[in-house]
């Protein structure tokens, strides 16, 4: 099914929507694109340093006056779960806006929103257990903690699964009763856009919620500016250190999901049909376009070539196509220059020596499609096998021994994520405890559920998000001491 205008693909909901959507700033124009056909989506206004100060000190009002700060925490329990009701109501919307801003298959984008869905119920249940202690200080006082919002926090939030990833980090921030301000990525910031308006929709008071519409220059004014309480940023190594560089000036919270080149590690004990199916999830999902996508294949030995076969039986018969067509079970590149990159590491790949097993070219398009490709034949310590290409490369290495695999998965800079097959009892755990990772999957891959902690370790970042740790992550301790002795000896009737 070859699209070439999705528009003419989409109902009356969407098309009208996408004629009205607008951006929230002062400065120029920008274009979103369809990455599946290269053509435009909508032209959104960029939110200048001028709107991002506006924006900061409202928020700062919003908090400071208790329109959401200090209402009670039942209150907002039902306000977080009227907005998942909400969701629920503009799913297909949602679904379609996601895929056509992203490229990705409606099939993938239809799980990201139902994500949505359960961060937000579950942390509107959070609203009502994040509690205090009671601390056995000395007798003569009396010592507990309260536990209250940060305040006005920040999220900087990247292209390929927009609603989600702002989602992990805006559903706590309100349940705790702070503000917040996005600033979506401007290759895709529509989904961002409509959920703005749920928001306003399910009773979320004016300026608790903002979304900053723009480019890098809108995400370095938000990143740098003093009125913030907390930065939260999924992005590039590159960019969040730059943002922990700002923040640090203030200094202000800082958690930080950043880029990954995580390894899945086979072992020849494993059931290998199921591992060639998880090993294919992992890479090939929203192309490779993903922080935790398994971009370093390491086979044992004496399985690597009837496991490659298996793994590239499964790639070849992969349907590329529009994020709107039913077949698609691989969508484009988010943009022309995003594919060139990783045009350009193959190439450099197969002119060192390696071999494409699958792939290795670039459609005619329309669109940003680049055939999913798996290299065997370079060194562990290659740039290929080394740095993060956030696009459908896969690269594959063997090993021999347990403690060889352990060496390999850990020799890079990241250290987001892992998977190991296996079918050896007790296996999987002594290697999650050799992995630098801040997650390992044993027997699976890609596994997200709102209550697993989730965040990086080395170039990977620090900070969690989902689970428990958001508590910590979006709310301030405060401890409270009274002397009991300050009135002893008073009488009283």
């Amino acid at each position: 099914m070859t699209i070439t205008d999705a528009r003419e693909h989409l109902d009356d909901a969407a098309r009208d929507w996408l004629d009205n959507v607008h951006g929230t700033g002062s400065g120029p124009t920008f274009e979103v694109l369809d990455p599946g056909t290269g053509r435009i989506l909508a032209e959104l206004s960029a939110a200048t340093e001028s709107d991002v100060n506006h924006a900061v000190e409202a928020a700062r009002a919003a908090f400071e006056d208790g329109r959401w700060s200090e209402r009670d925490a039942d209150h907002r329990e039902e306000v977080l779960l009227r907005l998942a009701q909400l969701v629920e109501r503009d799913f297909e919307l949602l679904v379609t806006i996601e895929a056509l801003d992203t490229g990705k298959p409606r099939a993938e984008a239809w799980y990201d929103i139902k994500e949505v869905i359960g961060v937000l119920r579950y942390y509107a249940g959070w609203c009502t257990k994040a509690t205090g202690t009671t601390i056995p200080a000395p007798r003569q006082y009396f010592a507990v903690t309260l536990r209250g919002p940060v305040g006005v926090c920040a999220a900087i939030t990247p292209w390929n699964y927009p609603l989600p990833i702002l989602m992990y980090k805006l559903a706590p921030a309100l349940a705790f009763g702070n503000s917040f301000i996005a600033k979506p990525s401007e290759l895709a910031p529509l989904s961002a856009l409509h959920f703005v308006r749920l928001c306003a929709e399910a009773g979320v008071p004016d300026d608790v919620v903002t979304v900053l519409t723009g480019a890098g220059s809108t995400g370095a004014a938000l990143a740098a500016h003093p009125g913030l309480d907390k930065i939260a940023f999924t992005g590039s190594t590159r960019t969040g250190r730059a943002i922990a560089h700002a923040a640090a000036e203030r200094p202000t919270r800082v958690s930080l999901e950043l880029g990954g080149k995580s390894p899945n590690i086979v072992f020849a004990s494993a059931d290998l049909e199921a591992a060639a199916d998880g090993v294919a999830l992992g890479i090939w999902t929203n192309a490779g376009q993903v922080c935790v996508a398994g971009s370093r294949l390491l086979v044992e030995r004496s399985i690597h070539d009837r496991f490659v076969d298996l793994l590239a039986e499964r790639t070849d018969a992969m349907v590329l196509g529009h994020s709107l067509d039913p077949e698609a079970q691989i969508g484009p590149m988010i943009s022309a220059a995003q594919r060139t990159n990783a045009e350009n590491v193959v190439a450099s790949a197969l002119d060192d020596g390696a071999v494409a097993v699958t792939g290795g070219r670039a459609l005619a398009g329309p669109g940003f499609f680049l055939e999913p490709t798996m290299l065997t034949g370079l060194a562990t310590d290659h740039p290929v096998s080394q740095e993060e290409i956030f696009g459908p490369v896969l690269v594959v290495d063997t090993f021999d021994t347990e403690r060889e695999a352990v060496a390999k998965g850990n020799a890079t800079a990241y250290g987001l994520a892992a998977g190991v097959w296996t079918g050896r009892a007790g296996q999987g755990q002594r290697m999650a405890r050799g992995l630098s990772s801040g997650t390992v999957w044993i027997n699976a891959y890609g596994v997200f559920h709102p209550t697993l902690p989730f965040g990086g370790t080395k170039a990977s970042g620090y900070g969690r998000e989902l689970g428990e740790s958001a508590v910590e992550a979006y709310t301030e301790i405060t401890t409270v001491v009274e002397d009991l002795s300050a009135g002893e000896g008073d009488d009283h009737d």
